[in-house]
């Protein structure tokens, strides 16, 4: 299902797609009417409840002043002589492993560090390293972090771009998932191919990659690393 609405000075779409068990998956996408995205919303819920969160966001207030955010900076000091220092303690959730990274959590698991303590070192969720660990074939699969159901997705911070000029580069950005192509996905995944090889072949950017494998609880490297896009 999709629908559109407008005003003088933005343009609404919603795709609705219909789930198993009854439930729903909702995209919003609010541009101005020369197509400037200036949001994005995704997420889930059961379809009985539709009709009540529309109740809900159409009575919800709207915020008098937008809240400024600080910038944040960090910097990391390397030498060739401490391939196995410690990376500086900063936050990185959702940040994309670097080799550095990568060699310290394994040479750290194997000498006895938990992954709590590795957690805090590298500015990370206990999830995520566990998730890590597992991709490197240290420690079992972690079913017990497997949600279910999924929790809804945050929403995305507004972003200057529009649908046109980002299905430039992705030609299948905001398109509903066909069956077929979950299926193709899926076995994609379970050969081993890369987030990043995937995004090109599905034509879609590697959080939309990421956010499905997790989705149809994929196997594989690639859905070992989509935690990352939520840890």
């Amino acid at each position: 299902m999709k629908l559109e609405i407008a005003s003088s000075h933005r343009r609404y779409s919603l795709h609705a797609d219909l789930l198993a068990e009854g439930r729903v998956e909702i995209t919003v996408v609010v541009c101005t009417t020369d197509g400037v995205i200036r949001g994005e919303l995704t997420g889930e819920l059961d379809a009985c409840d539709l009709s009540e969160v529309g109740r809900l966001v159409a009575s919800a207030p709207v915020a008098s002043a937008p809240v400024a955010s600080a910038p944040v900076a960090s910097a990391v000091k390397t030498t060739s002589s401490a391939a196995s220092a410690a990376p500086a303690k900063v936050t990185r959730h959702g940040q994309a492993w670097t080799p550095e990274a990568t060699t310290y959590l394994e040479e750290q698991y194997r000498a006895g560090k938990s992954p709590e303590s590795l957690a805090e070192e590298l500015g990370r969720s206990e999830k995520s390293i566990r998730w890590k660990l597992y991709g490197l074939k240290l420690v079992p699969y972690p079913g017990d972090l497997v949600p279910d159901p999924r929790p809804a997705a945050e929403p995305e911070a507004p972003k200057a771009y529009t649908v046109e000029a980002k299905r430039q580069l992705y030609p299948n950005a905001y398109k509903p998932w066909e069956p077929e192509d979950e299926q193709r996905l899926a076995t994609r995944c379970a050969q081993g191919v890369s987030l990043s090889v995937l995004a090109q072949e599905f034509g879609r950017n590697e959080g939309a990659i990421a956010s499905r494998l997790l989705k149809i609880r994929a196997e594989g490297p690639a859905a070992d690393d989509a935690w990352e896009y939520g840890g």
